[in-house]
């Protein structure tokens, strides 16, 4: 007869979380110095850009949540999707929406591909400058060729 898998406790759950809260926020943590940080707690991070504005209001980077699973939030690909080519199937099922992965405990693999997605996006926030973004250019931002730098 073959058993049932055991169910995950509340106690159990809640490490999960942690843990994977905690690796998400290991991949931004080097990054800091680089971004306005208003929201940096258990459960609760928020990234935003020094330079970038959107209507006069600081542009998002990054967030994580954590409610029913941790949720992690990356702006750039929303104006930049080209920055998906590439992604594994198994970090594309994890998505939800144009911007966000969830997960409910620690996936180291999927983190360091996670990693190399912020370190791109960081790359590509860094090349537009400090400016005002207007709705037309996140419409168009997107569909620019990233700018190589000459040799």
């Amino acid at each position: 007869m073959r058993r049932m898998p055991a169910k995950t406790t509340a106690p159990d759950k809640k490490q999960d979380f942690k843990q994977a809260f905690d690796g998400l926020r290991k991949i931004l943590k080097p990054y800091d110095g680089r971004f306005r940080i208003p929201k940096d707690a258990p459960g609760n991070y928020l990234s935003e850009s020094k330079s970038l504005t959107y209507e006069g209001k600081p542009v998002m980077f990054a967030s994580i949540t954590s409610k029913s699973y941790v949720a992690f939030h990356l702006f750039p690909v929303y104006v930049f999707p080209d920055l998906l080519q590439g992604m594994s199937p198994e970090l594309k099922r994890r998505m939800q929406g144009k911007t966000c992965w969830n997960f409910k405990k620690a996936d180291e693999p999927l983190f360091a591909e996670l990693a190399l997605l912020v370190a791109s996006s960081i790359k590509r926030f860094e090349t537009m400058g400090p400016r005002n973004l207007t709705r037309d250019d996140l419409r168009t931002l997107g569909k620019e060729k990233p700018k190589r730098k000459s040799r």
